[in-house]
């Protein structure tokens, strides 16, 4: 059946059946000089010149019996939805009322208005009953992680007297599904103002209008309490503004500064502190309180969600025929990975199954047998309240990946993870790398963008993995054997030792900051992912002698001969071992795919929990 929208005071309104049309001619809300048209492509005519509103219009003026008793020849009803009052004769009982208010469609019943507590617990119950399940679509809340319709996308209100919700409770803007627009095409609230931002029909909580028009990539970080989580979010954010312009050819921004407050105000705090001289202490990250939770009403039940941090990668150059997009990032409080802390009102980790990178920050000070190789002038040793078995927390992880996934036992996960071993100072001297003379960049002439030198960072992690095979196999086993495609990449977001304040607070004191490395665990996801481009592999002095056996590669290490058994994602790379650069083969096994050092892209198709 057709639909008709009307063009009233400036503003485009419907769509309406063909009976709401007539009955608006018939009690004047519209003449015969209102212009109608059906919809898209579609042209504007005048009423009169549709003579199927005009007949239909006719045929209301015969009387209908009510279906309801009426006082006489008036009769009182209200609009279900906003308590609008209507009165007239009878003959309006029983027909279907176009709202003069907010626009409802209704059939007119002789009644008293319902009580506001009555209509909030039905759209409650509306919003409860909806097969959440098996909805599908084209648009993936940052928040809840529902996958919808951009269809279904409500718009928020923007009159103050529009308040109430009854997900995100009273003192939140109202949520509604738009009926009528301005000539710009811009929806209006109820009481005809632009509204503008829009929200999850599901949680009912605002989403960026940009990530609803672009790609979208999830990356969580993961790591214990005190492991530097949020010093590490802070300094990659600083990076990425300062040099992403100039290295990748395009800027990040900040798409939605409420959204954005928290992780904002941490690189305020450390990298544009007024006093440069005085240590600086970014907050614990909580699992409850407004900074890092939303609470909302899901299936009548209270439900804390992560608040995420969306910032927009915006292209400056068309050489890469790379589109914009949009990078969400997760930071959870490390309680909420301790056992049994992940259930049906604290999801807050669910992210990490539609996650398209994973960062897992490996704390080597809170690490009872990594500690005892670090600096002994770290302050942070002095005291051992968060030594932690880390290597348990990445096993929690990988079991919430898998129920959450909904994965068999011997089945292994493709999203790409980093462990990312951080405060790189306080371990550097057993590591026999130079980091800092490392070069990852290299310049094209002719190009704005340059490439990233992805093989630095497999010959890197391959010298770490090494390393922490002797000092704690459990970690390196943990990792690689439930997730395909794993490095391990040193860091460090001071590039100094942290210092102790005066009120005994461990910091950092801003001038002396000079992170190392911070970025190149973010830049491999996103190189994964296909948004930043890898430099070609450097010449090889000679090829590995290696056995291909299931998944791994196996060889013999040419220093010592010890047996290397390394996973399918090394293929191809280029090792530098005693001074000499052994390049490894292609891998042919069932587990390579996507592990070339060449294959920038990241095909996800079959490993998305939306798929």
């Amino acid at each position: 059946m057709s639909k008709y929208y009307i063009f009233t005071d400036g503003v485009v309104r419907g769509a309406f059946e063909l009976e709401n049309i007539a009955m608006m001619l018939s009690d004047g809300r519209i003449d015969l000089a209102t212009p109608v048209s059906l919809g898209k492509d579609t042209p504007w005519q005048t009423i009169a010149e549709r003579q199927e509103i005009l007949s239909a219009a006719n045929e209301l003026r015969t009387p209908r019996t009510g279906n309801a008793a009426s006082t006489g020849t008036e009769t009182i009803f209200y609009c279900p939805k906003c308590n609008q009052k209507y009165k007239g004769d009878s003959s309006w009982l029983g027909r279907d009322v176009v709202c003069i208010s907010c626009n409802e469609i209704f059939s007119a019943t002789d009644g008293t208005p319902k009580a506001e507590e009555n209509i909030k617990s039905e759209e409650s119950y509306a919003a409860s009953t909806f097969d959440w399940a098996n909805c599908d679509g084209n648009v993936i809340c940052p928040h809840c992680w529902q996958r919808f319709n951009s269809e279904q996308l409500l718009y928020i209100a923007t009159h103050p007297s529009l308040m109430g919700d009854p997900v995100l409770g009273p003192t939140a803007m109202k949520r509604f599904a738009p009926t009528k627009f301005n000539a710009l095409g811009q929806a209006l609230d109820e009481m005809s103002l632009v509204s503008t931002d829009v929200a999850c029909p599901r949680c009912r909580l605002k989403i960026p209008l940009s990530v609803i028009d672009e790609k979208n990539f999830y990356f969580s970080l993961v790591g214990a309490p005190s492991s530097g989580k949020s010093y590490y979010l802070a300094t990659l954010l600083n990076n990425m503004r300062r040099t992403f312009s100039n290295n990748f050819a395009c800027n990040l921004v900040d798409v939605d500064p409420e959204l954005n407050r928290v992780l904002d105000s941490y690189e305020e705090t450390i990298f544009r502190a007024a006093k440069r001289k005085e240590v600086a202490v970014l907050p614990k990250t909580q699992q409850t309180g407004d900074d890092f939770v939303n609470v909302v009403e899901l299936d009548n039940i209270p439900v804390h969600l992560p608040k995420p941090f969306v910032y927009e990668l915006k292209n400056l150059t068309s050489e890469n025929n790379r589109e914009d997009c949009n990078i969400i990032f997760y930071d959870n409080a490390g309680e909420q990975f301790e056992p049994g802390a992940d259930n049906m009102t604290n999801p807050g980790t669910r992210h990490l199954a539609c996650s398209d990178g994973i960062i897992f920050i490996f704390d080597p000070l809170n690490d009872a047998l990594m500690r005892k190789h670090c600096n002994p002038d770290e302050p942070q040793l002095k005291s051992d309240e968060h030594v932690y078995d880390q290597t348990r927390l990445l096993a929690e992880m990988v079991f919430r990946i898998r129920r959450h996934r909904n994965m068999n036992t011997d089945a292994k996960c493709s999203i790409p993870l980093v462990v990312a071993v951080g405060k790189f100072d306080a371990w550097k001297d057993i590591f026999p790398r130079d980091m800092e003379k490392i070069e990852m960049l290299e310049r094209v002439p002719g190009k704005l963008s340059a490439l990233w030198r992805r093989n630095n960072i497999m010959d890197v992690s391959f010298e770490l993995r090494e390393m922490l095979l002797k000092i704690m196999p459990e970690l390196v086993n943990t990792a690689e054997g439930f997730f395909e495609n794993v490095v391990f990449v040193p860091f460090s977001s001071f590039g100094c030792l942290s210092t102790q304040s005066g009120s005994g607070q461990l910091g950092v004191i801003p001038e002396q900051v000079k992170p190392l490395w911070a970025a190149e665990p973010f830049l491999w996801l996103l190189n994964e992912n296909g948004i930043i481009e890898s430099a070609s592999q450097p010449e090889a002095d000679a090829e590995l002698e290696v056995q291909q056996i299931e998944d791994f590669m196996v060889f013999d290490h040419p220093a010592d001969k010890h047996q290397v058994r390394l996973p399918a994602n090394y293929s191809n790379a280029v090792l530098s071992i005693n001074g000499m650069k052994y390049k490894l083969p292609r891998f042919s096994g069932s587990s390579s795919i996507g592990n070339d050092l060449f294959d920038t892209g990241n095909d996800k198709s079959g490993s998305d929990i939306w798929n």
